[in-house]
């Protein structure tokens, strides 16, 4: 009984779920001889009609209402941004699979390294359990807003509003049959969002926080270095440990290359489509009416931030990373684990932030510098429209 509780354990069994939530859109690039399924080409197929409602929606209305191009550009950024997460996963299936199971690895070599090993392992799955709940909650209660609202509001008064501001051809949204077919094809398109969102969502946040927590481990190797240095007797188990400690922050500075090349263009498409969607839809709500607007903001802003500060927190590890190393008793050692250790010193100056697109990094200060910028166009936008 007691094996099943191991740290490794948990892992993959939370492992299983995602790649159960994975199933459900078609890529679950975890298993070994993946391929493309019926799922993965419904959801494809789903996110083209989407656009090709959103276009069919472009033409019939912006002659006489330019806003339609708000209407549309408010939820199609979330549609991109789905499409660029699915199509990371179908062209790096193969990466996805071996960064993970790497993990695991990590897992089952170390629980078996001592006490104080497991119960930081136990402590990186409870964090990683709190983080995928709290994401799912996000995803769920916005998805329940965004259906609920106009259903309530056409309860409470009468008013028929559309839960995207999308129209399938052939069914106008004025006529009553119309505006129930319009709701139901956004049924299932926030249905497929949701899901697939978070699907993609939770590989990105499995990597970036292991990337954060592989610290806890060097701290530890860097204490049993300090413990055998004390009893001063153990001189190729010095050398072994030095050897040990540099071969781990290599491998820490490759899983962050991994991750810059892994999730280039989904942190670059996710903040570019967020922002582009969060400044539509609050220009959306000075204009018009949308009673999902307020729900659809907050998501945008939640996930803006929520990939920020995942960001931030890895170059707070960098700076553990550095930090760590100048705190190992290096003066202690001999010659030749000295120079090793001044090496890695070396690289350490050197951190692997998340960048967006390779120029900026991806942190809660850039977060913020987006929302300075939001703000000023749409204060902007509000001075004209009261004159």
């Amino acid at each position: 009984m007691k094996t099943q509780n191991r740290p490794s354990d948990i892992f993959y069994k939370m492992l299983s779920f995602i790649r159960f939530c994975s199933r459900q859109i078609g890529v679950d690039i975890i298993e070994e001889h993946y391929k493309i399924n019926l799922n993965t080409y419904f959801v494809i197929a789903a996110i083209i009609i989407y656009c090709l409602c959103s276009v069919n929606t472009i033409r019939k209305y912006i002659a006489t209402d330019w806003t339609v191009l708000l209407d549309v550009s408010s939820p199609i950024s979330c549609t991109i941004q789905g499409l660029v997460k699915l199509m990371s996963a179908l062209f790096y299936p193969k990466l996805y699979r071996k960064l993970t199971l790497d993990i695991g690895k990590i897992y089952e070599k170390y629980q078996e390294m001592g006490r104080e090993y497991e119960e930081k392992l136990h402590t990186w799955n409870r964090s990683m359990k709190k983080l995928l709940i709290g994401c799912a909650i996000v995803y769920f209660v916005t998805g329940l807003l965004l259906l609920f609202t106009p259903v309530v509001m056409y309860v409470l008064k009468g008013e028929r509003h559309l839960i995207w501001l999308c129209e399938v051809p052939g069914f106008e949204r004025d006529s009553l049959y119309g505006y129930w077919v319009n709701n139901a094809f956004s049924v299932i398109c926030v249905f497929i969002g949701c899901f697939g969102l978070y699907a993609g969502d939770v590989y990105l946040i499995i990597f970036l926080t292991h990337s954060m927590f592989f610290y806890d481990i060097l701290a530890l190797k860097i204490n049993d270095l300090h413990k055998l240095i004390e009893e001063d007797n153990h001189a190729d188990r010095q050398t072994e440990l030095v050897n040990d400690i540099v071969e781990w922050h290599q491998y820490y500075l490759d899983f962050n290359d991994k991750c810059n090349l892994l999730f280039f263009w989904t942190i670059s498409a996710h903040i570019i489509c967020t922002t582009a969607g969060i400044l539509s839809t609050l220009l959306i709500i000075m204009l018009k009416d949308w009673p999902g607007a307020y729900s659809y903001l907050l998501v945008c802003f939640l996930w803006l931030y929520m990939y920020c500060i995942l960001g931030t927190r890895v170059e707070i590890s960098n700076d553990q990373f550095c930090t760590g190393i100048y705190d190992i008793h290096w003066y202690a050692l001999d010659v030749h684990n000295q120079k090793t250790i001044r090496l890695m010193l070396t690289q350490s100056q050197a951190p692997r932030n998340i960048t967006i697109a390779g120029i900026e990094p991806l942190s809660v200060n850039t977060a913020l510098k987006i929302t300075r910028s939001i703000y000023s166009l749409a204060m902007m936008v509000l001075r004209f429209q009261t004159k």
